[in-house]
C-alpha cells in the first residue's frame, strides 16, 4: 500500500471565455460604443416618439402668457429652451408644433396676431390658445376683425386650429364721490373721480338724456340737475313727473340699479318734495352724479326685472342688468360674430364639436373699496382672486360664455381707512 503512488492533485476548473461563450453580448457592446463616438447618433431620437413628446412638451411650454409684442416682465420667467429646436431638422419638425400648439399667446390689437402669423414660422398656424384684451376704443376694429371671413386678415384664417379663445373687454371705469376729477376727454364732473372715456354708445345715449332733460316732459327730466351737472341752472323742470325709462337702459342706470352702485341721496322718498314722492313706488331716482356712485343695498328695479328673457326665470340681478347693459357696448354684437365666424358651414354635430370654446370677461373698474363691498353683497355670485378683483360665474350668451369682472383701484386718501364703511 505503501509503494502506491499517491494520486495527482485534481486540475482546478478552467475558466470560460466570455468571447466564446456570448460573442452576440460583445457584439452589441461594442457596437454601442462605436455608436456613441459616432457624429449622427442620438440618444434622444432612439426614445419612442411618445417620450420625445414629453420632453419637447417640458422644454418648450410656460405656465405664463406670451405677450407679443413686447418684453415679459422683469419678474415672469419662462424658462423655453428654445435651443432644442437647432439640434437637428427632425428634432425640429417634431418639436415646432408643440412650441406653438402648447403655449398661450396674448394679442392687445387684431393687426398684432395678423403679423405675428406673417413673420413666424410657418408652423404658427398650430397655435391653439389665444387671449385677446380688447381695449374700448379699439371694440370696432376687434369686432370687424373676429366678424371677418377674409382669408387673408381673419380670426378663422390667421388661426386654423384654435381651440381656446379668452376676450378681456374693458367696459370703462367709475369713481366715486368726493373726489374731483375731468369727465371723459375733458369735463370737468362736479364731486367725481376722473373716469375712462365711455364707448361712443355710451357718450351718444348721455348727449340724448342731455337733449332730453331740456323738454317739459322729456325723460328723467325731473332729474334734469343730476344729469347736467355743469348746468345746475337747469332745474325749473324739477316738479315734472319722469315717464318710465326708455329702453335699453343705460349704463347709468346698469352702475346704480341691479349692482347696487347707485347712491341715493334720500332713499325710500325721505324727505323728498310731495311731487316726486308720489312716483317713489313705480320709478327709481336718478343719483345726483349719474357717472359717479356710491354702492348701496342692492335692489332691483321693476323695469329690470321685468327685463328678464322668458328662457332664464332663475337669471341672478348682475345677469339681469347686465344682459341689457351689453346692448349698449356691442358685447351681443360681438357674441354674434364670434358665433358666424367661428362655426364651420356645416351643421353637423362634429361642426359644434370642433368649434373652439371661447370665454368673454368684461373688466369693469370701480374702486378698491367697492369692490369688497359688492363681494359681500354678492358672495355667491362673485369669486375674489388673489389680486382683490370679483369675477362672477360664467354664463350662456349667444352660445358664448361670459363673465363681468369688477377691478379694483385704490382711491387717493382711502389707504388707512379701508376698514370704515364696511359694516
Amino acid at each position: 500500500m505503501i509503494d502506491v503512488p499517491p494520486q495527482s492533485p485534481s486540475r482546478p476548473a478552467r475558466l470560460r471565455n466570455s468571447s466564446q461563450s456570448h460573442p452576440s453580448s460583445i457584439n452589441t457592446v461594442s457596437s454601442i460604443q462605436t455608436a456613441l463616438h459616432g457624429s449622427s447618433f442620438s440618444l434622444l431620437l432612439s426614445l419612442p416618439r411618445e417620450l420625445r413628446d414629453r420632453i419637447y412638451t417640458a422644454a418648450l411650454t410656460a405656465p405664463y402668457l406670451f405677450s407679443w409684442p413686447g418684453k415679459p416682465p422683469a419678474k415672469v420667467r419662462y424658462d423655453v429652451n428654445v435651443s432644442l429646436l437647432r439640434v437637428n431638422r427632425q428634432v425640429h419638425d417634431e418639436a415646432v408644433a408643440i412650441l406653438y400648439s402648447q403655449n398661450k399667446l396674448l394679442f392687445t390689437h387684431p393687426s398684432d396676431l395678423n403679423i405675428f402669423r406673417v413673420i413666424a414660422s410657418p408652423a404658427s398656424q398650430s397655435i391653439s390658445s389665444v387671449y385677446f384684451r380688447i381695449r374700448e376704443k379699439d371694440l370696432r376694429l376687434w369686432t370687424a376683425y373676429l366678424s371677418s371671413k377674409n382669408p387673408e386678415r381673419s380670426l378663422k384664417a390667421d388661426l386654423p386650429k384654435l381651440k381656446s379663445l379668452w376676450l378681456f373687454m374693458r367696459c370703462g371705469s367709475m369713481g366715486a364721490p368726493g373726489m374731483l376729477g375731468q369727465l371723459g376727454n375733458g369735463g370737468v364732473a362736479h364731486g367725481g373721480q376722473a373716469v375712462a372715456p365711455l364707448p361712443a354708445a355710451l357718450h351718444m345715449q348721455a348727449q340724448q338724456l342731455q337733449m332730453q332733460q331740456q323738454a317739459p316732459g322729456g325723460p328723467f327730466a325731473a332729474h334734469a340737475p343730476q344729469l347736467v351737472a355743469a348746468n345746475p341752472q337747469n332745474t325749473q323742470n324739477n316738479n315734472v313727473p319722469p315717464p318710465p325709462p326708455p329702453a335699453p337702459v343705460p349704463f347709468i342706470q346698469f352702475a346704480q340699479g341691479v349692482l347696487g352702485l347707485g347712491g341715493h341721496a334720500n332713499p325710500h322718498g325721505q324727505n323728498n318734495n310731495n311731487n316726486n314722492h308720489n312716483h317713489n313706488h313705480n320709478h327709481n331716482h336718478t343719483p345726483q352724479n349719474p357717472y359717479f356712485f356710491t354702492i348701496g343695498p342692492a335692489r332691483t328695479p321693476a323695469h329690470l326685472a321685468a327685463a328678464v328673457e322668458p328662457e332664464q326665470p332663475s337669471s341672478h340681478p348682475l345677469y339681469t342688468s347686465f344682459l341689457r347693459f351689453e346692448r349698449e357696448m356691442g358685447i351681443e354684437w360681438l357674441c354674434l360674430s364670434l358665433q358666424d365666424t367661428l362655426t364651420s358651414s356645416s351643421s353637423t354635430a362634429t361642426a359644434a364639436e370642433s368649434r373652439p370654446e371661447v370665454k368673454i370677461v368684461c373688466i369693469m373698474r370701480i374702486p378698491r373699496r367697492e369692490v369688497d363691498r359688492l363681494a359681500r353683497l354678492y358672495p355667491e355670485e362673485l369669486s375674489v382672486d388673489r389680486h382683490g378683483d370679483a369675477r362672477t360665474r360664467f354664463w350662456k350668451m349667444r352660445g358664448l360664455e361670459v363673465s363681468l369682472e369688477f377691478s379694483g383701484y385704490p382711491v387717493p386718501g382711502e389707504g388707512n381707512v379701508e376698514g370704515d364703511g364696511r359694516g
